[in-house]
């Protein structure tokens, strides 16, 4: 039996049920390990590939079996409603972001749910294959969950985008899916924001983005966070020379990120590795610190291709430094680990208290050519719930849901422009739909914090009654009376 991994099917044309299958290439068919009713799902086609595959649970005499299962109110694993202040929360970072990004003249890119498999795959390694969602859909394709926006966003730049004057600018605020044990401040189903710089290579390029990242988590105020700042061009500069299969690159990336002196010093010397190949690759996990780092690394680097990386680190750290950001960067060249289609730069941003990073992102130069046209690019994304959850542990976030002002549902009529002057201008304004009378009314105000209650007007005032007392205003004079939005 080959082991296919999850799938999601559909089941009657309405639901969504996520199974394991594993295929029986012989009998052409495969076993449904986890259906609400176990069962064998018989192939109508298959072809080699995950691409081309479609299935139909069949009973003994033929029916397609409908899911009688009870109705559950609970939600799946991995993912969890947001309300209320949850979703204040969340919608506010995003809202604080945005404006961010737009102010450094990113535009927003709105890439869809989900894509053809093969797709989506493209520069992914195997180990990161095992975490995507995968949806057979009624043709017999293979599709899936966004789990990356940046290889979309690759996608649209290569074939549709690629003639478009450079650089090119974009953001994004999305869900994302992956397939991993729910853990603190990540589920299954999670939000990013990120942005990429496209058609660029200068080390000014890979500056603007650490520059921007870092503005974002100071424009949330989150405090003691440190970027850890690698350079994949340095480790892949050194592999290159040795011509390792893939499985031993794999190995000493493991090593290297395990700080397991030990076993890389073992590996290399069965492997036969020169001297000096093997002094740097022994020195990556010890590489951590300020810009004295990068003296020590420029005297290992083994190759031209490796002083070159160096170098650009170093300019890179330069302009960090121009704008007083310096402080917040940790050079660690024995950060070796993320995404395959890293070739550049890399970093990860971490919080006091996280045992894992808040945001990440780095330099990409071929990806986009597995689409297309090849550009030159860099980015990043910050995990949203990530930085909440951070946020929290420094009680930093405080969300006020209440309305400014409640008005009687009479009033709500007649002062009805005056009431929408106030609204544009971004006043929280509920009117009453519940006809309640005087005394409901500042019972409601009561129970929901709302400040301000108008109980009675017409066209021209109002009648408005604070914790001071009550008075009759002008409409025009309300705006006054409101105050401090606070």
């Amino acid at each position: 039996m080959i082991d296919i991994g999850h799938l999601l099917l559909m089941w009657r044309k309405t639901t969504l049920l996520e199974v394991t299958v594993s295929v029986n290439p012989l009998l052409l068919k495969c076993q449904v390990a986890s259906a609400p009713t176990n069962g064998i799902f018989w192939f109508h086609e298959v072809c080699k590939g995950a691409s081309c595959l479609s299935l139909a649970h069949l009973n003994k005499q033929g029916d397609t079996m409908p899911y009688k299962g009870p109705f559950k109110a609970s939600l799946p694993c991995g993912v969890r409603d947001l309300f209320l202040e949850d979703a204040a929360k969340l919608s506010g970072l995003m809202t604080t972001w945005r404006n961010l990004f737009e102010s450094w003249a990113y535009t927003e890119i709105i890439p869809p749910t989900y894509e053809h498999y093969d797709v989506l795959m493209a520069g992914s390694g195997a180990d990161f294959e095992g975490k995507v969602f995968r949806v057979l859909d009624r043709e017999g394709n293979i599709l899936a969950l966004r789990s990356d926006l940046t290889t979309q966003v690759a996608r649209i730049v290569g074939t549709k985008l690629y003639d478009l004057p450079l650089p090119l600018r974009f953001y994004y605020l999305a869900n994302v899916f992956r397939y991993e044990e729910p853990q603190a401040g990540r589920q299954r189903e999670f939000y990013q924001a990120g942005l990429e710089l496209i058609g660029a290579s200068s080390p000014e390029a890979d500056a603007e983005v650490l520059t921007i990242a870092i503005e974002a988590l100071q424009m949330v105020n989150l405090q003691g966070f440190q970027i850890n700042l690698g350079q994949m061009a340095f480790f892949k500069a050194i592999v290159d020379d040795l011509r390792l299969p893939p499985a031993q690159v794999r190995e000493l990336k493991g090593a290297i990120d395990r700080k397991d002196e030990a076993g890389l010093k073992e590996s290399l010397r069965e492997w036969g590795i020169s001297r000096r190949h093997a002094m740097a690759l022994e020195e990556l996990p010890h590489l951590c610190g300020g810009e004295e780092i990068l003296e020590r690394a420029a005297d290992l680097a083994p190759n031209a291709g490796a002083r070159r990386s160096i170098e650009n680190l170093r300019q890179v750290y330069k302009l960090l430094s121009a704008q007083g950001l310096a402080e917040r960067v940790t050079i660690d060249l024995g950060e070796v680990r993320g995404l395959n289609y890293y070739t550049g730069i890399t970093f990860e941003g971490f919080s006091p208290g996280l045992g894992f990073p808040i945001c990440n992102g780095g330099r990409y130069d071929e990806l986009i050519g597995l689409y297309g046209c090849p550009l030159p690019a860099v980015g990043f994304a910050l995990g949203v719930e990530r930085v909440l959850l951070a946020l929290e542990g420094q009680k930093e976030q405080k969300v006020d849901l209440s309305p400014h002002l409640l008005v009687a549902a009479e009033v709500a009529v007649s002062g009805r422009e005056a009431l929408q002057r106030l609204r544009r201008q971004g006043f929280k304004i509920e009117g009453d739909v519940m006809a309640r009378n005087e005394a409901g009314l500042l019972e409601y105000a009561r129970t929901r914090g709302i400040p301000r209650v108008i109980i009675d007007g017409d066209e021209e005032k109002c009648l408005l009654v604070t914790a001071e007392g009550r008075r009759w205003v002008s409409w025009k004079a309300l705006e006054e009376c409101l105050g401090d939005r606070d």
